[in-house]
């Protein structure tokens, strides 16, 4: 990847190639695949939309960091979110959807892929998604549509492979002045308050989503890809969300330096973590209204008409909840449920839905609401029967961490989690189990070896685990070591991302 291309802003789309072609898919590998998929739960239902039918917009949202508990439609009690609390009240919430992981890289590859992480294989820093897995830009493409992709954070970089399968792939991050000396390059690259924590970006990408609709065609579907990036910390919106929510704090936490500052911790005064919440709330509202800028950019020029909207996260935040902070570090339910909210007029009407689902179900529900099959390797599902207010099977969620050598795997069902924790100095740690209705915050640990619904699902966790892997392996789709680019490398060191030991 050029220095160009990670330079590349919102005033200069970066346009993509097509991928190396996948590998071809005989009939003995349906059959190997069949069986796999059956393993990991994956499965079928009829589509909303068939290929005789004009195909949607669509739309995905993905707001990064971002906790249901803290949106109104989610019972929150603070005016965080009015422009997705609308999406709701007019379409289909799930209660109870699960990332795969709890950090950006692998989050995304899974939302774009419907792959587990041990499956897509982008689970550690330094690789690059294998361009043999089709990605949603890329089916959508194939079938007509139009493709641009916004993102405001390192690791939706095309370095990473995201930018597969979009006519228009364009960064709205702050970028180094091509005017600065060789000295102050060096000099940011080793600041630990480096540009991308301190990021705000939410106007850039209004603009440069808004330029993009003033240029597209307007001839056939689109599907565009919105990344919103400034509810991961830093916790420092811009006025006036700085006091938004919390008017009468005078003490002296702003928000910023979060994951480097020691004073931030789990027994740091309650008001001042109060005000911290306050702050991580005003930058969702920030980017709240953000998203109703664009929303109202697209519905002035008649590009919502027949839309399909997804807004979701690829992963939450810890505020010492488990005594730890930030993401990237367990897989509690405070970073792996996400929101996920679809609003589709004339197509979806009103509803809740409590059944659990997936961010691996994100890619086949869409492929079919475009009138598309879905993939026979995916192992998420099609959950529009479930937006329609039918039943499906009840389907257990995968979440994995692997960054850092680590080997952190959980099983989470609507009912209960059994969470393996892996190594520690070399120790493996004991499998645990949660209780989640009479124990939604996880608590209270329980013996697996006592309660045989605990058994049952860590039998399952570690047979989808290794279906997960198999059906990696026999896709022959490794991915890639990657150079990273000196300034993104830069980015991500600035992040506290690479390196070890850092979230």
């Amino acid at each position: 990847m050029s220095d160009e291309h990670t330079r590349n802003s919102c005033a200069d789309p970066l346009r993509r190639s097509a991928k190396i072609p996948g590998i071809p898919a005989g009939p003995w590998l349906l059959i190997v695949l069949a069986h796999v998929v059956c393993a990991l739960g994956a499965g079928c239902s009829d589509a909303a939309t068939s290929n005789s039918k004009p195909r949607p917009n669509i739309i995905v949202v993905s707001v990064d960091s971002l906790r249901p508990d803290h949106l109104g439609c989610y019972g929150y009690g603070r005016s965080t979110s009015p422009t997705i609390d609308a999406l709701a009240a007019g379409g289909v919430r799930f209660q109870s959807a699960v990332s795969t992981t709890s950090w950006t890289l692998p989050a995304h590859a899974a939302m774009f892929t419907g792959l587990y992480d041990s499956t897509h294989g982008l689970f550690d820093n330094g690789l690059r998604l294998a361009p043999e897995h089709a990605t949603l830009a890329e089916e959508l493409k194939k079938l007509g549509y139009s493709t641009a992709g916004f993102f405001a954070g390192p690791y939706l970089h095309p370095t990473f492979g995201f930018g597969d399968g979009f006519d228009v792939y364009t960064s709205c991050m702050t970028t180094t002045d091509a005017s600065a000396s060789d000295a102050e390059v060096r000099r940011d690259s080793h600041s630990r308050e480096g540009k991308s924590h301190t990021d705000i970006t939410g106007r850039r990408t209004v603009e440069a989503v808004t330029r993009w609709a003033d240029s597209e065609p307007k001839d056939r579907p689109y599907f565009l890809f919105v990344h919103m990036w400034d509810v991961h910390y830093d916790f420092i919106p811009p006025a006036p969300y700085d006091r938004m929510f919390d008017p009468d704090y005078a003490g002296t936490f702003d928000g910023a330096d979060f994951m480097a500052n020691p004073a931030v911790n789990a027994q740091m005064a309650p008001r001042d973590l109060e005000h911290i919440l306050a702050l991580y709330d005003g930058e969702i509202r920030f980017t709240d209204d953000n998203l109703g800028e664009i929303l109202a950019a697209l519905r002035s020029r008649g590009m919502l008409d027949d839309t399909l909207i997804v807004v979701t996260a690829d992963h939450g935040e810890e505020f010492f909840e488990h005594k730890g902070k930030g993401h990237q570090r367990t897989l509690f339910d405070e970073v792996v449920r996400v929101p996920l909210v679809l609003s589709w007029p004339g197509h979806l009407a009103p509803r809740i839905v409590a059944d659990q689902v997936r961010i691996i179900d994100l890619m086949p529900t869409l492929l079919r609401a475009a009138g598309a099959e879905e993939l026979p390797s995916m192992q998420g599902r099609d959950i529009l029967p479930l937006a329609l207010g039918r039943e499906l099977p009840e389907s257990a969620a995968l979440c994995e961490l692997h960054v850092d050598r680590q080997d952190q795997r959980a099983l989470r069902t609507n009912d209960l989690k059994v969470y393996a924790p892996g190594r520690r100095q070399g120790r493996a740690l004991r499998t645990t189990g949660f209780d989640l209705r009479a124990d939604p915050g996880e608590r209270t640990e329980l013996d697996v070896t006592r309660d045989p619904r605990l058994q049952a699902a860590s039998t399952e966790l570690e047979t989808k685990r290794n279906a997960a892997v198999a059906l990696r392996n026999h896709l022959g789709a490794r991915a890639r070591q990657l150079n990273i680019d000196p300034e993104l490398e830069r980015r991500l060191r600035d992040l506290g991302y690479l390196g070890h030991g850092a979230k």
